[in-house]
């Protein structure tokens, strides 16, 4: 399988070489599917001549640059396992790559890090050497370690084999109709499971070009689609929302499918855009865990929302709340039919990098995985999620786990005990709130400056409140209602 996604990369730069193939509007300049074929070669030689071999580990910190295309090509033909880290603090990125024993780096920053050599491949980029680690992880050949949704937590990265990742690109092209004459539109993070398979995939597999920018602004995006023509764009509901609140009047002509996933959109903006616009926003769900689950391609805006059909070669089962199969087989329910989600098909990964380290919401069991959202199926088969049991923050798109920044807090000097919670907020979708227990005077100012040091922008709570304990319930237990209503009644 490694070598069909060569020969198929192969065979589109071949194709299409003097085609663009990634519109860099950070940079100001196009790349040809002939110049991600050199890099590509580049970036192999590079492999071979630092022994960066089969099994190694390999770590990507290129952020959202043309180079991810041919980094991952090289890799998974290399039969390395490849872990893209997104948007990260160099002291998050440090941490991550110690944990996971990578044995070489590409990056173009200058991290603390021992380094044995290293060679310059592309883009300012050089590939590093670390010292080798013996035995060696044992991830797997020609796999990629999606780190999942808000976490920089190694444990919590899905082992997913390059046939995954083919057949879940492979699902996206069909269910959407995805073809080699589109342009996709990519300001999330290539690093992420969602880019994987809408950008990265269609882009190796059948030549889709990307107009590739780093962040989200949401009128240069207009006008950056506009000037490359884009006709697809992926984004999430944050996005989708910043077009409302700018009362945008028009869009592209040729953009002719809007995508969203990463959470439940406000069913309004979807609204707004059908009514104001002409257009439908289709919801797209899955996860680092299974690639997509379901698709809505319908064009009617329905009440409720829903996320679709399963995608291709891809089986959905409601589970009852503790994880077991309904007895019924609820296929197709009501919504009183509620319960958990379990996936299956083709394109699920493997595993966890760390099997020890699943958490009591999520795990691989039974040929697929029990993910942490609760969904039922309307009457005509249609997938609609009701709520969730795992504890995930969605900041502006961006899922934080609020364990991570617990763990960052209690590390302060001074702080007792800390309690990260999600806050709704109109700009953001979420906020984070922290609750904080303190033997020593402190002020939000200090934790700020201090959280800033180690975390993520989008993980640095925007409100601390300041309490003598945290509130118990009759169990013992932290009583998260009365935060949330303290989280209420607190000025924002």
């Amino acid at each position: 399988m490694p070598q069909d996604l060569d020969e198929r990369f192969q065979r589109v730069c071949l194709d299409f070489r003097s085609s663009t193939a990634v519109y860099d509007l950070t940079e100001g300049r196009s790349l040809t599917f002939g110049d991600l074929y050199e890099q590509y070669q580049t970036i192999a030689r590079a492999l071979r001549r630092l022994r960066v071999g089969p099994g190694s580990t390999v770590v990507a910190l290129v952020g959202n640059r043309p180079i991810f295309f041919p980094l991952t090509v090289a890799c998974l033909s290399g039969r390395t396992a490849l872990l893209p880290i997104g948007d990260t603090t160099d002291e998050e990125a440090t941490s991550v790559i110690a944990r996971s024993r990578a044995r070489a780096i590409v990056t173009d920053r200058a991290l603390a890090i021992e380094c044995v050599d290293e060679v310059p491949i592309a883009d300012g980029m050089r590939m590093v050497t670390l010292p080798d680690t013996s035995p060696a992880p044992g991830y797997g050949e020609s796999v990629v370690l999606k780190l999942t949704s808000g976490s920089t937590e190694l444990p919590k990265a899905a082992v997913a084999g390059v046939r995954h990742l083919v057949n879940d690109g492979r699902h996206v092209i069909e269910a959407m109709a995805i073809g080699p004459s589109d342009i996709n539109f990519a300001c999330i993070p290539l690093s992420h499971s969602y880019a994987l398979g809408n950008v990265v995939m269609p882009l190796l597999l059948q030549g889709t070009a990307v107009a590739l920018r780093q962040s989200f602004n949401p009128t240069q995006c207009l006008a950056d689609v506009e000037s490359t023509g884009a006709t697809v764009f992926p984004g999430v509901p944050f996005m989708f929302d910043r077009f409302r609140r700018l009362n945008v009047d028009r869009l592209p002509a040729r953009l002719r499918l809007l995508i969203t996933a990463g959470a439940r959109i406000d069913p309004a903006t979807v609204g707004w855009f059908h009514q104001s616009l002409r257009r439908k926003v289709h919801s797209f769900y899955g996860s680092s865990e299974t690639g997509g689950i379901a698709y809505d391609d319908g064009d009617e805006v329905t009440e409720p929302l829903t996320v679709g059909r399963p995608m291709p070669e891809t089986a959905i089962d409601i589970r009852s709340p503790d994880g077991a199969l309904s007895p019924e087989g609820l296929r197709h329910t009501t919504a009183a039919g509620s319960g958990r989600i379990f996936v299956s098909g083709t394109a699920v990964a493997s595993a966890y990098a760390d099997d020890l380290s699943r958490d009591l919401d999520t795990g691989f069991a039974d040929g697929g995985f029990l993910t942490g959202d609760v969904g039922c199926f309307d009457n005509r088969g249609r997938l609609v999620l009701t709520g969730r049991v795992s504890t995930l923050i969605n900041v502006a798109g961006l899922k934080v786990d609020p364990a991570e920044v617990e763990r960052v807090l209690l590390e302060f000097p001074g702080i007792a005990e800390a309690r990260v919670m999600g806050a709704s907020c109109d700009r953001r979708g979420q906020q984070l709130v922290a609750f904080i227990v303190s033997d020593q005077p402190l002020t939000s100012v200090d934790l700020r400056q201090r959280c800033a040091r180690t975390l993520s922008p989008h993980k640095i709570p925007r409100r601390f409140i300041f309490l003598d304990q945290l509130p118990l319930d009759a169990r013992g237990k932290t009583d998260r209602r009365a935060l949330e209503a303290l989280a209420a009644d607190a000025p924002a």
